[in-house]
């Protein structure tokens, strides 16, 4: 590997790449009306190839990993059943809060003379048949909840987790809601990114920001469904978005309580997250600390070689990916039972690693171009909206 070109850089180089490929191929399918079914695959281009393929690939040759190094980098780490419940209850939340965030953006938007209707897909005239449902969902919903959080929560975020938490969670944040390069998006698709990517941090794997971000456009999908075949809960989103639609302080005041409810479930589930990924995680592995240092105990007092045994038996120091686990002898507790200090640590190069670096311009070259590509052609879709 090239020890002059950092990892800062070369996801900056990746994320660029992806972004110029996703530029072109949305100007092409602007100037040019596709059939259907060329539309549909330029999305799975899009979605499979530039979100997922690339970065693997690109990522993979530019720092010459294996495979399973590569997922290990991006994070892609299992999760127990009771974590993807609690994802799930997130990513509910998160769909009816993503409403509320959106319908106040937009009463500023709508403000400036904006169309909304510019530069949005036309819903379903008519009908809307179970086949194109699950084809929309496929495209929109489990597609980008998997090949979007690869890229963004995966391969961008191991970059530039260099420059510490909240600035990473602000930067990946930044350019997930530009990736959407329209208006409309930008704003809540830049809270939804910071909190998703929040979320591997506390998490330790992007399973669960997988998991919101299908259900946040999925559920979407299924309002639309069941609008046009009367189905529960058909009218209950465009109800609730033209509610929120207008002016006025009584608008405005809804929003705020519907923020108010749902970001008190959301810091709920968040909670409940943690506690069955990392918090178990260190439960797990300190329950087996404390047994492997009882066992060496228990060895030295037969006067044998605790060393040898444990390096015979290849028993070495427990940990688990970034989290290590190390006890000590402490003095014995006032009613003689033993007393073991429990200290955990992450791994200088992971993901919750503390060792915050700058990183030189030249190396944040990429990540800037791609902002100023973000933000000019978000802007135009606001000028275009306009005029």
């Amino acid at each position: 590997m090239d020890k002059k070109r950092s990892l800062f850089f070369d996801s900056g180089l990746i994320y660029f790449v992806v972004i110029a490929g996703f530029v072109v191929i949305r100007i092409l399918n602007g100037l040019i009306k596709f059939p259907t079914v060329v539309g549909n695959l330029m999305s799975i281009i899009i979605q499979v190839g530039l979100m997922l393929v690339v970065p693997f690939v690109l990522y993979k040759v530019l720092r010459k990993k294996k495979a399973k190094e590569v997922l290990n980098d991006f994070n892609v780490k299992k999760i127990n059943i009771k974590a993807v419940l609690f994802s799930v209850g997130i990513g509910i939340v998160i769909y009816f809060l993503n409403i509320a965030v959106a319908s106040f953006f937009n009463i500023f938007i709508n403000a400036t003379g904006y169309d909304p209707s510019f530069g949005m897909a036309s819903a379903a005239e008519g009908s809307y048949p179970l086949v194109s449902f699950l084809g929309d969902i496929v495209l929109t919903a489990i597609l980008p909840g998997i090949c979007e959080e690869f890229c963004h929560r995966g391969m961008l975020l191991n970059g530039v987790k260099q420059i510490g938490m909240k600035k990473s969670i602000l930067l990946v944040g930044l350019l997930f809601g530009l990736m959407h390069l329209n208006i409309e998006q930008v704003f809540y698709a830049i809270v939804i990114g910071m909190f998703l990517t929040f979320l591997v941090y506390i998490s330790g794997s992007i399973i669960p920001s997988m998991i919101v971000h299908f259900l946040n456009n999925g559920i979407g999908l299924y309002m639309t469904f069941a609008k046009y075949n009367n189905l529960p809960f058909g009218n209950m989103s465009e109800s609730l978005g033209e509610t929120l639609s207008g002016g006025g302080f009584a608008v405005v005041g809804t929003i705020l309580l519907i923020v108010i409810i749902m970001l008190a479930l959301l810091a709920f589930f968040t909670f409940m997250l943690l506690k069955q990924t990392r918090v178990k995680q260190f439960e797990s592995l300190a329950k087996r600390a404390i047994e492997n240092k009882q066992r060496e105990n228990i060895l030295k007092s037969f006067d044998l070689n605790v060393e040898e045994i444990n390096k015979e038996q290849g028993i070495t120091n427990i940990s688990a990916g970034d989290l290590h686990v190390e006890v000590t002898d402490q003095p014995p507790l006032a009613n003689g039972r033993q007393n073991i200090l429990v200290d955990f640590s992450f791994d200088e190069n992971s993901l919750m690693s503390k060792n915050i670096k700058k990183v030189p311009l030249k190396d944040k070259a990429f990540i800037i171009g791609t902002i100023f590509i973000g933000v000019f052609i978000t802007i135009s879709t606001l000028i275009w909206g306009i005029l």
